[in-house]
């Protein structure tokens, strides 16, 4: 029998599509595990006609561990940042941080996020290491 296992996702809005088409391409990589049964939450499964936060709030509450989708707009949100993020950056409940789009490190305020390690592509022909949205839609080769 396999273990269920639910994440909930949290993205900016603004990051919608290149955030459903990770979403879609880590289906892909999780559908066919022998062990697991990998099942996702985000705000597409709030109920229509029910308190949207509290319904948010139980999900996060309820999950395995938390994939935040981390971009500048994401990190920009005040309700992500205050309702979402604190569990997951405080160690409460297991993250996953995957760079969606380019965030400057030196730049950005990081919500707490500076601590963790923030998944990118790190091939060893990159100068330096990528975020989806660098490596998913263009075509790229280890030497660029």
């Amino acid at each position: 029998m396999k273990k269920k296992v639910t994440f909930f996702v949290s993205y900016a809005h603004r990051n919608k599509s290149l955030a459903n088409d990770f979403l879609e391409k880590l289906n892909d990589a999780l559908a066919p595990s022998k062990k697991h049964d990998y099942s996702l939450w985000k705000d597409t499964s709030l109920v229509i006609g029910e308190d949207w936060e509290a319904q948010i709030i139980e999900a996060r509450d309820k999950c395995d561990f938390g994939l935040l989708l981390i971009s500048p707009a994401f990190l920009a949100s005040k309700f992500i940042t205050e309702k979402e993020l604190p569990t997951f950056a405080s160690g409460e409940k297991p993250s996953i941080p995957v760079m969606l789009n380019p965030i400057d490190f030196e730049l950005h305020d990081l919500k707490g996020l500076e601590k963790k390690q923030i998944f990118r592509l790190d091939y060893e022909g990159f100068k330096e290491p990528r975020a989806y949205l660098d490596v998913c839609c263009q075509k790229w080769s280890p030497s660029v």
